[in-house]
């Protein structure tokens, strides 16, 4: 197990958090100016909330954080917050999901699990994660699919 020197932190792409910040807003004030109208159609009362959630959506989705330390993981930013020590893992296991087969790693730790998804991570970063969990995670907790999968995306 090597030593991490500094802590690394992953998010949301740039360019990602540019149009949520720049979208998410304007939803808001959709929704209020559709509030607004005096003569509306019943059925726009029941699309206002939707908006709402999904602004308040794309701004969590900003930020949502991953912090990669030497001595622990932390996962913020987002409705379930993750921290956990090296040594509380008890697993690691990957797959593919969806239609363009995008990998998901697991993180197994106490009774509790954390999603690493590719898709919001991007290839780079996914990759870097990827090989600061084999730096510091003895190689009997990686699954047989993970170590399958691992190969393929190198």
């Amino acid at each position: 197990m090597k030593q991490i020197l500094t802590e690394e932190t992953f998010s949301s792409p740039q360019w990602l958090k540019i149009i949520c910040y720049f979208f998410g807003p304007l939803l808001v004030l959709t929704g209020l100016g559709l509030l607004m109208q005096k003569d509306f159609p019943q059925e726009i009362i029941f699309l206002v909330p939707l908006l709402l959630l999904i602004a308040v959506s794309m701004l969590m989705y900003t930020r949502l954080k991953l912090i990669i330390s030497n001595t622990d993981i932390r996962f913020t930013g987002g409705l379930t917050q993750h921290q956990f020590l090296w040594t509380d893992i008890t697993k690691i296991d990957m797959k593919m999901v969806g239609k363009y087969q995008t990998p998901v790693c697991t993180v197994y730790y106490g009774k509790k699990s954390l999603e690493l998804n590719r898709g919001f991570y991007l290839k780079g970063n996914f990759n870097r994660i990827l090989s600061l969990l084999e730096m510091k995670v003895t190689p009997e907790l990686f699954s047989r699919q993970y170590q399958t999968i691992r190969r393929h995306l190198i």
